[in-house]
């Protein structure tokens, strides 16, 4: 799974293409997170992951060979160093915005264990010395088939 390229040129035109495309896929899936949807990504997320492998793959491929760029003309230089830069932009947007979606599902999931745990530790019944245990967090699953 890599770029097929002629030239340095041709190499560069690809991976533009490749850089915009990755690009314009998380900025969607940015606005997705931003709405509150991200049950949305459903359908998209295995392109995003091929595109996003690819483009890993290939720029690890020209940084370890610089030479596989050898002939670019400086407009495809310029255009590929432009893309590049917005990329790195919409992907730092792209961490923070997963990550915040990440701490919001973590809160949720840690309230509903505290509250499920509470719940079943006033149900349980006095043990040696008259005492309850308090056997710490549940599984959220607790007396169910997963």
């Amino acid at each position: 799974m890599a770029l097929s390229a002629h030239n340095g040129s041709d190499r560069a035109r690809q991976l533009l293409a490749l850089t915009i495309r990755l690009g314009d896929r998380l900025a969607h899936e940015i606005d997705v997170f931003e709405a509150h949807r991200p049950q949305d990504l459903h359908d998209r997320i295995e392109e995003t992951r091929h595109l996003s492998t690819l483009y890993r793959l290939e720029t690890a491929r020209i940084k370890a060979d610089p030479s596989l760029l050898d002939g670019m003309t400086p407009t495809d230089k310029t255009a590929l160093r432009d893309a590049t830069a917005l990329f790195q932009e919409r992907l730092h947007r792209y961490e923070h915005v997963v990550n915040a979606a990440k701490t919001v599902t973590e809160g949720i999931i840690a309230a509903v264990a505290e509250d499920l745990n509470t719940i079943r530790n006033q149900t349980t019944t006095y043990g040696a010395r008259g005492r309850t245990s308090d056997a710490g967090p549940q599984s959220l699953s607790f007396g169910r088939l997963a």
